[in-house]
Parts: structure tokens; sequence; C-alpha cells
């Protein structure tokens, strides 16, 4: 039984093998990813304005091609440049737009077109903050100061340099530029003309001076200045306390020296032929300083003070201006030192001997505001009022006149060259017998008159001029005249400003504070004159604006 019953159920399973061996083999399935669907390279774009920006197809399997691209706001955002495969978007203005693209495909009969979107926002472009223009250079060698020099927007620079460096400034005219010296090991050998001259340090004994009409302000625990034979020096200001400036003539011109503070000066040398003697003035503040000059000086002074005269100083002056000061006068010369006090009398220092001077207890008050006279002095005063001008000028007595021509040319891409001279001679009064010329400053006085030009260059209204409100240089006539022919010299301007071929010349003239005196007798003293218009006019000139 039980036999049987295995056989029974192997035949069956044996039957249903070969019943399932007769059934169709069904055919595998091979599943893949779904191709994506073609799109933009982006939904979203930030713009700034004026930005452009390409916009392309995404997954294009099957050849969809763009047919067409709309802007839902053009003044926004604009599109332009269509190809079949990219479009260009621009922004246009702040805001928002939507681009919208239509694309084709012949790839398949039917889906076979699609509109794509791509929302656009248009922000503000940045604004740049423009590189600031550079003013002032540090430098420290001779290529870098004439790089610095030939940069017509610098109107300082100072030379620094690291150790023993020399510096030979060639002659120029830089009216614009303020030169500032920290050079203690330096020797410099300067033939320019600047705006100013500051030394700060320099080593001893070695500024070389060639140039014209340059003014010094000494603030070297010690320094010498050489003024070689042709070179005039406008004024030399010693600034530092306790300082020593030693004044070196080889034949050259210095006009006037200021002592501020304390100091110790040395003039010595051979002043050039013909050249009036150096005005030395001594502040109140510069009380204790000691003056030897073997050179002809006029001192005028406000404090206390000793003054040696050497042999070759024959024909100095001294003048007392304040009261209750006194002056201690070696004289080594070989004729009578001529004290003046502040009342207008008289003392004599005998040559070969030293005396000392005092001022009187009280400075005379005249008429008019104006100080001066005494017991041997009197004369007349008078003070001019705002916008008077001394009645020995004429209304026509001076005229400037820009020269036209070679100079009055465009000379670089920053520069305009305008030459300037008098046509006629300025003179004013002063007494023939003995007479003599003082520019007044509050209590001082220095030798001679001085006069200051302002030259101004615009277009229309606007002031071109390389410095704002123009170039002011002072002339300084020891006897009161000014011949025909002053050279003013160049004027820079800035190219960037003008506007026009047509620039106008605007030239204004003063004169100090002055006191005229017929031998020590005051004549008469402008003392709150200020710097009263003596004459104003214009003259327009020809230029092409530089490229």
């Amino acid at each position: 039984m039980k036999k049987n019953l295995i056989k029974k159920v192997f035949a069956v399973s044996l039957s249903i093998a070969m019943a399932c061996s007769f059934l169709p083999t069904a055919n595998p399935v091979t599943a893949s990813a779904a191709a994506p669907f073609v799109t933009l390279k982006t939904t979203f774009k930030t713009l700034k304005v004026g930005q452009k920006y390409k916009m392309t197809l995404k997954n294009n399997t099957i050849n969809w091609k763009i047919r067409k691209v709309e802007t839902t706001n053009k003044p926004i955002a604009t599109v332009y440049g269509k190809t079949t495969k990219q479009v260009m978007i621009k922004g246009k203005s702040e805001g928002r737009a939507t681009i919208r693209v239509h694309v084709r495909t012949t790839e398949r009969k039917k889906n076979n077109t699609k509109t794509l979107r791509c929302r656009v926002k248009v922000v503000p472009a940045q604004t740049t903050t423009p590189e600031p223009t550079q003013t002032e250079a540090t430098v420290t060698t001779p290529e870098e100061l004439t790089t610095a020099l030939s940069n017509t927007n610098i109107a300082k620079i100072t030379i620094k340099p690291a150790g023993a460096v020399n510096f030979t400034i060639p002659q120029a005219t830089y009216s614009n530029v303020d030169l500032v010296v920290d050079a203690p090991q330096s020797d410099i050998d300067n033939s320019a003309t600047f705006k100013s001259v500051r030394i700060d340090n320099i080593k001893a004994e070695t500024w070389t001076e060639r140039g014209k009409n340059n003014t010094f302000d000494i603030r070297a625990a010690k320094a010498s200045i050489k003024v070689e034979e042709g070179a005039v020096v406008s004024r030399i200001t010693l600034n530092k306390a306790d300082a020593e400036l030693n004044v070196v003539l080889n034949k050259g011109t210095v006009t006037g020296i200021n002592l501020s503070t304390k100091g110790k000066l040395n003039v010595s040398g051979t002043k050039a032929d013909g050249a009036a003697a150096i005005a030395i003035s001594v502040a109140a503040e510069a009380a204790e300083s000691t003056i030897t000059t073997d050179v002809p000086a006029d001192v005028s002074s406000s404090a206390k003070i000793t003054v040696v005269f050497e042999k070759n100083a024959k024909g100095s002056t001294v003048r007392l201006l304040a009261a209750n000061i006194s002056i201690t006068i070696t004289n080594r010369t070989s004729a009578n030192i001529t004290v003046t006090r502040n009342d207008g009398t008289t003392r004599n220092v005998a040559a070969n001997s030293t005396s000392t001077i005092t001022s009187a207890a009280t400075t005379p008050v005249y008429p008019g505001g104006s100080t001066g006279g005494g017991s041997t002095g009197g004369g007349s005063s008078s003070t001019l009022q705002p916008g008077q001008v001394p009645e020995v000028i004429a209304s026509d007595a001076f005229e400037a006149q820009v020269v036209t021509g070679a100079s009055v040319e465009v000379t670089t891409s920053s520069a305009l060259n305008v030459k300037l001279v008098n046509k006629k001679a300025v003179e004013l009064s002063v007494p023939t017998s003995g007479g003599s010329i003082w520019t007044v400053d509050g209590s001082s006085e220095t030798k001679g008159a001085t006069m200051k030009v302002t030259v101004q260059v615009l277009d229309g209204n606007t002031d071109v001029t390389s410095t704002v409100g123009g170039i002011t240089k002072s002339f300084v006539a020891t006897n009161g005249k000014w011949n025909a022919g002053i050279d003013f010299g160049s004027v820079n301007i800035d190219t960037t400003k003008v506007k026009s071929s047509k620039l106008t010349v605007k030239v204004t003239v003063y004169i100090e504070p002055y006191a005229t005196y017929e031998g020590n007798k005051l004549v008469k003293r402008y003392t709150k004159a200020g710097r009263k218009t003596v004459f104003m006019t214009t003259h327009t000139v020809s230029a092409a604006p530089a490229e």
C-alpha cells in the first residue's frame, strides 16, 4: 500500500512538470528612467540695471528649438539676439518681469510645443566709488620725485629718503606744489620754484638754492641755505625754537628773513651786485635771539635781541618797534650803525664798539590810528578805508598783459601755461631825500613794499585753476617801485574741468599795508589798509581744451 501511494504521487508530479514545460515563455521587461522635460537654464534670475544674461535650454534631448520670446515688461527687462538655441536678456530699470520662451520639436507628432518661463528681477546697478585723486606724495628717490612733479594733481610733495640720497631739482615752476623736506642725511640742489618750501630736516650746510622767488619755512634744528648767483629768495622764516639758521650768499639775493621764535641766525657771503640790504624781522616771540651778519641788513625787532654786525655789514640799520625792549649791538664795521627807536628818536652805535639801546616806554599813537613819529618824527598819517586805494596809484598805473602765442598753449594733457607780465611800472610815493618804505605786518615792519598778485583762470563761472581761488605770488620792492616786466610765471589749470575753448584770466593785485619814512621821520602809514584791490581785469584767450 505504501509503495503504491508513493508511485501515484511521483506520477502526478511528473505530469505537472511536463505540462508546465509546454507553457509559452514571457518576454523580459527592462526598467529605465523617463527622459527629463526640456526647461530653461534657470527659472529665476536677478540682474542689475544694464547687466546682460544669455539664456539657453536645458535637458534638450529631442531637439527642441526656440521659436518665439516675449517679455511681460519691456521697460524693466528686454530680450534680443534670439537664435534657435539661446536668447539674450538685459536689465533696463528696477522692477520685475517674466520672460516667456516658446519652443517646438519635430521629433514627435503630439505634445511637440511648450512655453517655458523665467522670472526676472532687476535691481539698481552698484555705484562704484571713484578712486580719490592723489594730491600728496612722499618720495624717497630722485626718480620718484620726478614722477610726482609731473603729476599736476599733486599739491604737496614730501622728500623723505631712508638714507643718504641726494636730490637735484631742475629748473621749473611748480606754483601749486608745497615742497616738504625731511631728509637729515641728504644734499639738495634746487633750481625750481615752488609754492612754498618747508625744511623739517636736512643735512647741515647742504641746501643749495638756484631758484627764483622761493619762500622757506625752516623747522629743522640746524639748516644752511646757500644762495647761488642769480638766485632770488623772497623770504626765509625760522619757525623752530632754539634752532640755528645759516644763510650763505654767493652773489645771490635774499629779500627778507623772519625770526618767529627764539633762534640763532648767521648771514655771510657776498650779496648780488645792486641788491638791497636784507630785511631781517624779529617777532615778539623771538626774544633772546642772536643775529650775526657779515652782509648789510636792515633789522627790525619787537623783542630783546643781540646783533653782531661784522665788518662787511657796513650800511646796516636797526629799528626797535615795541616799547621797553633792548637790543645789544656789536658794530665791527667802519661806520656808525643807526638805531631808530619806537618813538622815532635815534641812537648811534659807533664803529668797533658794543652798545645796548633800549626803546621808549610807550609808543605814541597819532590821529588815524597809525603809530610812529615822536620828538624827531611827526609827519602826517592816514588810514585807508575798505575798498580805498592809495592815492599815489593812478587808476591806469598798472596793466596786466597775458602774453599770447607760444606762452598761451596747452603744454600737457593737464596743464595750460599762462604767462603774465605787467606793461607799466607800479610806484608808491617815497620821499626822495633819505626816503624808505616798510611793509606793516601787525606790530612788525619789514623793509620794502609788498605787492601780491593773484591769477585765476575761469571757464565761464567755473574756476579751472589747479589751486582753487587762483595762484598768489608776492613781489617785494625795497624802494616801493615795481618796474614794468614783472614775470608772474606759469599758472596750471585742471583741464578736466574745461568745457569750452575760451578761457578768462582774472588778475587781482594788492598792496600790503605800508609806511613811508624820510630818514627817521614818519611821513605816512597805512596800518589798516589790509589787502585792498588796486586793479582787477579779465582777459579772454583762445585755448583748445586738452585731449
